[in-house]
């Protein structure tokens, strides 16, 4: 990390550049998007639900202290013009945590094509009786949350046949394991990574994703832009492109199993004939031209900047 920060600014040194942003935490850009969200945040979360040797791992982890120590240059030392949170909640995380300049932080909302007015997911025509497909799509089980997912399908199996689909990369050894332990493993099928989700989206009737913590969800807003309902935590900044209990359904506490068996089954039961339009609605600020418009008028306001302060 400080190798690579010691070399991106030799570069910056010999070059004039007119707009320069960054997506790591380096302390010379005009431009910081804080899309990895906050990392003291994030140990925060992690505390929560850890035992006690592991948090005592964490607290003792140099790679921890480091990002950390970081962290807090660019945010309250550097010169940064401008910091990108992708969502209300991100932008509230930083300030939270760190001395910041509150104009300085500005939200650009993650984007996404937004939905045809045909797009219908199979999972919407399912005949009564016929097994109900949960999709979870995530890479890094434990902050998406699949191990909570796990622990709620007792009770969801209680009230409802279902089928768990897990697309992505993790510990799918340990996954297996906690499914078989809790009775669930016949309901659950892990396919690992794939390079287009998109068939697995098509043919579910409710996407999941309880994250313990995730600043935005690229996999949220796919899922609403092929009309799924969604269930998801607040510590998920794609909760804020949701109605809970109109498209979807937002969860305070992931841990909280019962609460997540009951948000799951709630969500299986919506009006998936009124989710498109609402869905449709919500994504009208995640277009890709809102955000490139976005990001263009705020590398404007930096070049305006420099040139005050050249004149100066």
């Amino acid at each position: 990390l400080l190798h690579f920060n010691r070399q991106v600014e030799k570069v910056l040194d010999r070059n004039a550049f007119d707009v320069v942003q960054s997506f790591e935490k380096t302390a010379c850009q005009d431009v910081y998007r804080a899309g990895e969200g906050c990392h003291r945040e994030w140990l925060r979360q992690r505390k929560k639900n850890e035992p006690f040797p592991k948090r005592m791992g964490a607290a003792v982890n140099p790679f921890h202290w480091l990002t950390l120590a970081l962290e807090r240059r660019l945010f309250e030392r550097s010169d940064t013009r401008f910091f990108i949170a992708n969502s209300q909640r991100g932008r509230q995380e930083i300030l939270s945590h760190y001395r910041t300049a509150p104009e300085k932080i500005k939200v650009i909302y993650n984007a996404v094509e937004l939905p045809s007015e045909s797009a219908v997911p199979a999972g919407a025509v399912r005949r009564e009786g016929e097994e109900r497909i949960l999709l979870f799509v995530g890479s890094g089980f434990r902050r998406k949350g699949l191990y909570f997912l796990l622990g709620a399908l007792p009770a969801i199996l209680k009230e409802v046949k279902i089928r768990l689909i897990v697309v992505g990369e993790g510990d799918q050894g340990k996954a297996t394991r906690l499914a078989v332990h809790l009775g669930v493993g016949p309901q659950v099928s892990f396919i690992g990574p794939v390079a287009d989700p998109g068939p697995y989206f098509q043919g579910a009737d409710v996407f999941v994703l309880p994250s313990l913590y995730e600043p935005f969800s690229n996999a949220c807003l796919e899922a609403m832009s092929r009309g799924l309902p969604v269930v998801t935590s607040e510590m998920n900044g794609a909760s804020e492109a949701l109605l809970s209990g109109e498209n979807g359904v937002v969860v305070r506490d992931p841990g909280e199993l019962n609460g997540l068996a009951q948000a799951v089954i709630q969500a299986l039961k919506l009006n998936r004939e009124a989710i498109g339009p609402i869905h449709r609605r919500m994504l009208v600020r995640h277009t890709w031209e809102k955000h490139i418009e976005k990001l263009l008028s705020l590398y404007s306001q930096v070049i305006e900047i420099k040139k005050l302060t050249k004149t100066i």
